[in-house]
């Protein structure tokens, strides 16, 4: 439970250094979780899009990244390593966390925050 804790600590820390601008919208011992607000035209609607998230559980952390993102955009914002554990729904299921996967978490995160302000996203 001490690994899985901190890998759930390591990864927290990568999402907390997106807000702001995007939202924490959980941000709890077992689950944080990251948002982008759309900004509307008509400055009233607001809209939102998953950067991601981060859960512990009792064996392994859950790391989930936005599902809808299509194949192309996946292929630019992960690394090999992370699309290979990655499952349809865009989570990865972590035991343990390495040196190379530290890095590419980050690199996704920071890869996601440029995709989503290209698109105006924040």
């Amino acid at each position: 439970m001490n690994v899985v804790n901190s890998v759930y600590k390591e990864i927290k820390r990568m999402f907390q250094s997106a807000v702001p601008p995007y939202v924490a919208t959980i941000n709890d011992d077992y689950h944080y979780e990251v948002w982008a607000v759309k900004k509307q035209a008509d400055g009233v609607t607001p809209s939102e899009e998953l950067l991601g998230y981060v859960a512990q559980h009792d064996d392994s952390v859950t790391v989930g990244f936005n599902y809808k993102l299509s194949e192309h955009i996946k292929k630019e914002a992960f690394s090999e390593l992370l699309l290979g554990k990655m499952n349809v729904y865009g989570h990865i299921r972590i035991h343990r966390m390495n040196h190379q996967l530290h890095v590419d978490l980050q690199n996704a995160i920071a890869n996601l925050m440029r995709y989503y302000s290209e698109k105006n996203w924040i």
